[in-house]
């Protein structure tokens, strides 16, 4: 029976990834709608979103370093309590002071657990499995992103703006009446039992190979981002309509969504993760460059789509191979922290190229830029896993 149970625990730790999603991806849909009501600028607006992510800057290599060494029963608890309660105050927020609060509470809860969750699939999936189940992980972001893009407008539209804000509130709270029912500790786990360790020496032993890794999720990150900002403002330019340009940011998605699982199971197969995800940043930089040169733009949205799906499941599955079994957690949290960096920056650097170059040229080079430094990093990564020189790697 133990041995089947981690399915189940993929299960749960896929719905909660889903209410991970649902709540950050919860205001663009029905944005429009807010501004209306508060009569807010775009920059203030925009704050709502760089709120939720903000906190994962400061809390995931924290929430990553509880996860080694406290119960994972009630850091999951104070995850869900928080996610629910920042929540609700944006539901029912009647100012703008009131809602950007909401906002940073539940995103304290919500890339805490984007830490713990991913860390709780390694204690129950051995090495042959560990690359499908954070493939099959990996796509409940896209998966939510959808639902939130292609649901929360027209829930909004009929509804108010509240109803899909507080859809996902009560969404998280089943979730975590599930977590509590279903959640069980490994068979395998093994707490750590050096509790006079620190966060810093814990951080010390970890090495530098999960900090670059983690900086080419931050590139990433940061380019997939940047790009589902401006590029609708791009296709719009070129003539489509808000509707079409939401499809074509929807497709590069899809492709994480259909792909990912895939990805993981060959990570499985055939390891060599740095080189998916060297080959994925390098050609998703060649992409980027091309929204330059051509109006192409759904060949290249579905190639954009194949090659993203390469990156995600290949660096999740990195930090239970690279790293000891007592800092598994904390270096996901050093991912979650350099993703975060990524979110939080990348927009407003790409959007200040676009208004000092009044032109997208410069956005999307930039973001081709991004891209590269992927694959830069995981090279580099690569480099340092496999010098004779680097025991801090060893189990």
């Amino acid at each position: 029976m133990a041995d089947h149970y981690r399915w189940v625990i993929l299960t749960v730790v896929y719905l909660s990834i889903l209410a991970f999603t649902l709540i950050f991806q919860s205001i663009p849909p029905i944005l429009p709608l807010i501004i209306s009501e508060f009569h807010l600028t775009y920059a203030q607006s925009g704050l709502l979103m760089s709120l939720f992510a903000l906190p994962g800057i400061f809390v995931s290599v924290l929430g990553g370093f509880l996860a080694d060494r406290s119960g994972m029963r009630s850091l999951g608890t104070a995850c869900f309590l928080l996610m629910i309660g920042g929540t609700l105050l944006v539901g029912l927020g009647m100012n703008l002071q009131v809602l950007g609060m909401g906002r940073i509470i539940a995103g304290i809860g919500a890339f805490t657990l984007s830490v713990f969750l991913p860390k709780l699939l390694s204690q129950w999936f051995k090495r042959k499995e560990l690359g499908l189940a954070m493939g099959i992980f990996n796509t409940g972001v896209p998966l939510g992103s959808v639902i939130c893009f292609g649901l929360f407008g027209r829930m909004g539209t009929l509804g108010g703006w509240r109803i899909p804000i507080l859809f996902t509130g009560i969404y998280s709270l089943i979730i975590f009446i599930l977590f509590l029912i279903f959640h069980r500790p490994s068979p395998s786990q093994k707490m750590n039992e050096d509790k006079s360790l620190n966060i810093y020496k814990s951080l010390t032993q970890m090495g530098y190979p999960i900090w670059l890794v983690g900086f080419s999720w931050l590139w990433f990150n940061a380019a997939f981002v940047s790009f589902a900002t401006f590029a609708p403002d791009l296709f719009i330019g070129n003539g489509l309509t808000i509707e079409q340009s939401g499809i074509l940011i929807g497709i590069p998605l899809l492709g994480s969504l259909l792909f990912s699982t895939p990805i993981g199971y060959l990570v499985d197969r055939f390891k060599h993760q740095e080189w998916l995800i060297g080959t994925g940043g390098m050609a998703l930089a060649i992409l980027a460059l091309f929204f330059n040169f051509t109006s192409s733009f759904l060949f290249l949205a579905i190639l954009m789509g194949l090659f993203s799906a390469m990156i995600p499941a290949p660096i999740y599955s990195l930090p239970p191979e690279i790293l000891k079994t007592n800092n598994v957690g904390l270096g996901f949290g050093v991912l979650s922290t350099c993703s975060s960096v990524g979110l939080f920056v990348a927009p407003y650097l790409v959007g200040k190229t676009k208004d000092l170059t009044d032109s997208h040229n410069w956005s999307f080079i930039l973001i081709s830029s991004f891209f590269f430094l992927t694959t830069i990093s995981i090279f580099f990564a690569q480099r340092s896993r496999s010098s004779p020189n680097n025991t801090a790697l060893k189990r």
